[in-house]
């Protein structure tokens, strides 16, 4: 071998171990959903801890919920387990990882469920980014070992990426909602209107499904301002918005298209539906 070459040999546990990453990397590259982003991080951490389940939970209220599971189903995807009166919770709530040696002397009803379908031991870890904590990263093994401290960092490391991901998430769905809404009122905008209305057409075109547009504004409001200022105007806008949202349908879409300009995009409804709703909008007093 001459100067300046390198000569790189792999065993085949070191090719196991690169597998893992680069099947990661390459089933997160692939995912089009958070919930394929979590299936994927729970099928390699079974395969990096040898674990025979691991699943992913996030909280729901007072509950966690398993939204990613792979191997055995002791726990099946989707179900609720309480915060209060589970290891899951426990560690989600502490925000810190345990390790259960002997499931069945435990008497949270996750451990009973795992013990019952021949699980020896737990590792449970929280999943974090910064000073959130997403919900909680679990493995379950059907051998015990003496030493699962291994393990265990090996999970804290993956619930670090896990939290990670979940936030990116967040923030992306945030930044999207935000570039669809109008700052003030709540009310969608401009952006919204368009992505919403070729959805409409579309249905229209396809499925000869009617809907309809009612365009609306504020009397007066020039006035309003000069008289009393735009923060009241602002507060007016608002109560506008409120008000056509109370007595609008779920799915029908409030637009701001200018000031104090607004239309309302609403699904399966013909011209007399239309009518008829927009002189109820109009009506004065209590809906």
């Amino acid at each position: 071998m001459g100067d300046g070459d390198i000569s790189v040999t792999c065993d085949a546990t070191s090719k196991e171990q690169l597998f893992i990453p680069i099947g990661l990397l390459a089933d997160l590259w692939s995912a089009r959903s958070r919930d394929e982003i979590l299936q994927s991080f729970s099928k390699w951490v079974s395969v990096a801890i040898k674990a025979d389940l691991c699943s992913i939970a996030l909280p729901d209220g007072d509950n966690l919920v398993v939204k990613a599971l792979n191997g055995d189903q002791a726990i099946p995807q989707g179900t609720a387990v309480p915060i209060n009166g589970s290891v899951l919770g426990r560690v989600f709530a502490n925000r810190t990882a345990e390790v259960v040696r002997d499931l069945t002397e435990q008497p949270f009803m996750d451990c009973r469920k795992l013990a019952d379908a021949g699980m020896k031991c737990l590792i449970d870890v929280p999943l974090l980014a910064g000073d959130r904590c997403f919900g909680t990263l679990a493995v379950a093994l059907r051998h015990d070992k003496d030493d699962l401290c291994t393990e265990t960092a090996i999970l804290t490391a993956l619930a670090q990426c896990i939290a990670t991901q979940l936030l990116v998430i967040e923030q992306m769905d945030h930044l999207v909602a935000m570039a669809r809404t109008d700052a003030l009122t709540g009310a969608g905008n401009r952006h919204a209107l368009y992505e919403r209305a070729a959805q409409v057409w579309q249905d229209w075109q396809q499925n000869s499904r009617p809907f309809s547009f009612l365009a609306m504004d504020v009397d007066h409001f020039k006035q309003i301002n000069d008289t009393y200022g735009h923060d009241i105007g602002d507060t007016i806008l608002c109560a506008f918005v409120r008000r056509v949202a109370a007595r609008s349908r779920a799915g029908d879409q409030i637009i701001r298209t200018g000031g104090e300009e607004f239309g309302l995009l609403m699904h399966d409804t013909d011209l007399a539906t239309a009518t008829s709703r927009a002189n109820r909008l109009c009506a004065r007093g209590p809906d």
